[in-house]
């Protein structure tokens, strides 16, 4: 009885950036990337010994993360001598895997046979079962997902396609994109010491990797940024301090501030409530330092508690300052303390307040960046009356 093949077998490989630009891997028949091997009985193999030709699963997700899965190790290094952290890290052009969608109509399909000592990697230890057969006509597959894989600076990501010509370019538009982030960033790290390379710790290179990737702190318009949510909040008061000076980077405050984004259920609340329990918490030991020195008769110096109180407060001031300006571009009305009485200032308020809701019961805004909003209007209020700006006229009204 003749075995019953699948209708549909997947394909997996990982090709470098030299491969994908230089040998068609897309457009073509698809054939062994190798010229065989032979074992002792003469027949043609692959590298581990198993029968050659074009190995298929009918396991999707097999082909997908086993042959597809493309790792930071499969890169391309850019410089073979400069290795960053305890890990010894590169700067590669990450490769690129595809998972190919094939049909095995009109295909000549055989089960391998597997040598005895790769029995039980079988279909990689996945369910299913591999499948064999020499050359894949282009007529008989699409590309079914292709991935960008990750590199120092980023993530691996997902190419997403519209049609299968699209493919390749969308492909050397990443790659490209990447190359350019890469080189950038290993020039800064021709500029540090091999000893301080290597003793990098992973906070620090995740400060790099914020500043260089590609959307970075470098890359970010501070006049033209959205805020959306906390993280691009987040986001606009790294920019705004990494761009005070960039030529040295701030890496207490960014480091920081990577705490929160590290966070992915923070809300804008609570970061204003972490932000003033540091706050506090940080002058509260101040004192407790001071009290401690003065009362054993020992030199007092406050020089990191007055430099990380001045940090806090300056992020304090950076968030409250974004997100009323969110609510000044959004409403186009602007809290002025110049406003003649309180009346108008509250009738001011109302009026931002009633905008903010229509543009959040239209989907506009998130109810997160909403409510914000309306607590940030409703402090600057308060701040605008208590500040002495409404005095008293001749009648004995409040102005």
């Amino acid at each position: 009885m003749k075995e019953l093949i699948p209708e549909t077998l997947y394909r997996g490989v990982v090709v470098n950036e030299r491969i994908i630009k230089n040998k068609p891997v897309l457009g073509v028949d698809l054939t062994p990337p190798n010229q065989p091997s032979y074992d002792a009985q003469g027949r043609k193999t692959v590298g581990d010994g198993n029968e050659y030709g074009l190995y298929m699963t009918d396991n999707e997700e097999m082909a997908a993360r086993a042959y597809a899965g493309v790792e930071l190790s499969d890169g391309t290094p850019l410089n073979k001598t400069i290795d960053i952290t305890t890990r010894r890290l590169r700067v590669s052009i990450p490769s690129v895997g595809i998972l190919y969608k094939i049909s095995t109509k009109d295909l000549d399909v055989r089960r391998p046979w597997i040598t005895k000592s790769l029995e039980g990697l079988y279909n990689n230890g996945f369910e299913g079962d591999e499948w064999i057969t020499d050359r894949i006509p282009l007529s008989n597959y699409e590309v079914e997902r292709v991935y960008v894989g990750e590199d120092i600076l980023h993530p691996k990501k997902e190419i997403t396609f519209n049609n299968q010509e699209e493919i390749l370019n969308k492909i050397f538009k990443e790659l490209d994109e990447r190359r350019k982030k890469l080189e950038e960033f290993e020039k800064i790290l021709e500029t540090i010491p091999e000893r301080e390379r290597l003793r990098m710790s992973e906070d620090t290179l995740n400060i790099y990797r914020e500043i260089y990737k590609k959307d970075g702190l470098k890359d970010t318009n501070i006049n033209t940024y959205e805020v959306n949510n906390v993280y691009d909040c987040i986001h606009l008061i790294m920019t705004k301090i990494y761009k005070e000076q960039p030529d040295k980077i701030p890496m207490s405050e960014l480091e920081y501030l990577m705490k929160f984004k590290k966070n992915d259920k923070i809300s804008f609340t609570e970061m204003n409530k972490v932000l003033l329990y540091d706050l506090k918490n940080c002058v509260n030991k101040k004192q407790e330092y001071i009290d401690n020195r003065k009362h054993n008769n020992e030199e007092v110096n406050t020089i990191s508690f007055d430099n990380r109180i001045k940090m806090i407060s300056k992020i304090i001031e950076l968030y409250h300052n974004i997100i009323l300006k969110e609510v000044i571009e959004l409403t186009g009305v602007q809290l002025d303390s110049n406003i003649d009485t309180i009346l108008d200032l509250r009738i001011n308020e109302g009026i931002i307040n009633r905008r903010l809701e229509d543009i959040h019961y239209s989907e506009d805004l998130s109810r997160d960046l909403y409510l914000a909003m309306k607590k940030e209007v409703r402090e600057e209020v308060r701040k605008i009356i208590e500040s002495n700006s409404f005095k008293t006229n001749e009648t004995g009204k409040t102005k």
